[in-house]
């Protein structure tokens, strides 16, 4: 058998060794940034636990196997959680690659953590999860598109599985997208001019969290200084394009906020959203204008369960992606309030806006609008004015 140990800092140059090899095509253009990386996460995030450590498998003298978590804060009811996030799970390919995986997943769900949550499973790891009694909580692993520009969206579709007239297509799609634009659907066009909204910042989001979460059963929790690292973190991700993030107001009220990132041409994808009862509708809205106006061809969140009318009153429509949303727990109440759909589980709390691929060798879109670099450690870091 393996050898499970916690994972050292001192092990981000075989972790990245592992990585490459695991993952060549992702392979960093430098490897001391990749290592650099590994680190600033895993060991210099602002929830660092040394209750909650990553863990690392040593066969024949290497590390075979990584399960980095990150170690996060929620509530239930009021009630402080621990929860350790899995945010790279990885072996190296052999004839025992399933009996490390196994050893990996036993030792890291056996931690003292009240809640283990990953969101980026593959079918894989999903039926190893079944075997060590973790769930699969199905509202969370569900998506939502909402076709902003349809055909251009179509095309997009087909140009990423290769067809070759996709590209001679695009001006007889825009023309379609122009007419698409007047018809009712679209009508968030004229409506979000109804409200108003400013760049978003780190205290902004403090201030409204309680409006936002309340009712939630489940629910992440922030301070200024975690948030802050967290939207300065998401601001770097640069694969699907610039981070944009708006505070949405009507009269002077704060209504809610939206993050997602927009590039010219492709679907956005929505890091969160989020609102004030009675307000998701009209953030929803903002968002959609918004992400028009960037150029978007289609908009992609996580389904919120709670919002799934609203999000089908605007032709939204959902569908499972490829990856699932696991969670492990022994507290049944924890398990209830996923199951129920109760959860306040958006992207910014799992997985899904780590940097793991180089994305400082991403291309930027031009044509995308630029993100405000927030502060180094600084409480008043935004998720950047785009």
């Amino acid at each position: 058998m393996a050898r499970v140990r916690e994972m050292r800092a001192d092990d981000a140059p075989a972790a990245v060794a592992l990585f490459e090899r695991v993952y060549p095509q992702h392979r960093w253009g430098s490897r001391a940034a990749c290592e650099a990386y590994f680190r600033e996460v895993l060991f210099a995030n602002p929830w660092r636990d040394p209750a909650l450590p990553s863990w690392v498998a040593e066969e024949d003298g290497r590390i075979a196997g990584l399960y980095a978590m990150m170690p996060r804060r929620m509530r239930l009811h009021g009630r402080a959680l621990r929860v350790a996030v899995g945010c790279q799970f990885m072996v190296d390919a052999g004839p025992r690659r399933s009996l490390i995986a196994l050893q990996l997943s036993q030792r890291g769900l056996a931690g003292p953590q009240d809640l283990t949550l990953a969101d980026g499973a593959n079918d894989l790891i999903r039926r190893m999860w079944y075997g060590v009694g973790g769930v699969v909580p199905l509202l969370y692993g569900l998506h939502w598109t909402r076709p902003l520009r349809p055909a251009r969206h179509a095309l997009g579709l087909l140009e990423r599985r290769g067809a070759r007239l996709a590209r001679a297509a695009r001006p007889l799609a825009a023309a379609a997208d122009a007419f698409a634009a007047r018809l009712g659907p679209n009508r968030f066009l004229r409506e979000a001019r109804e409200t108003g909204e400013d760049a978003l910042q780190a205290e902004d989001m403090l201030a409204l969290l309680p409006e936002v979460l309340h009712g939630t059963a489940l629910r992440p929790e922030y301070d200024a200084r975690a948030l802050a690292w967290l939207l300065a973190q998401a601001g770097r991700k640069l694969r699907f394009g610039r981070l944009r993030a708006r505070l949405v107001r009507d009269a002077g009220r704060a209504l809610g906020w939206y993050l997602y990132y927009a590039r010219r041409g492709a679907a956005a994808e929505l890091l969160q959203l989020a609102a004030v009862e009675g307000a998701f509708d009209r953030v929803l809205r903002s968002l959609l204008a918004d992400a028009w106006r960037a150029g978007a061809s289609a908009v992609r969140g996580r389904l919120d369960p709670r919002y799934a009318q609203e999000l089908s009153q605007r032709h939204c429509w959902c569908r499972w992606d490829g990856t699932w949303t696991l969670a492990h727990t022994r507290d049944p109440a924890i398990a209830a309030a996923l199951h129920a759909g109760e959860a306040f589980l958006s992207r910014l709390e799992g997985e899904w806006w780590l940097r793991f691929l180089d994305e400082d060798a991403a291309a930027p879109d031009p044509a995308a609008p630029s993100v405000r670099r927030p502060a180094p450690g600084g409480a008043r870091a935004a998720a950047g004015a785009p």
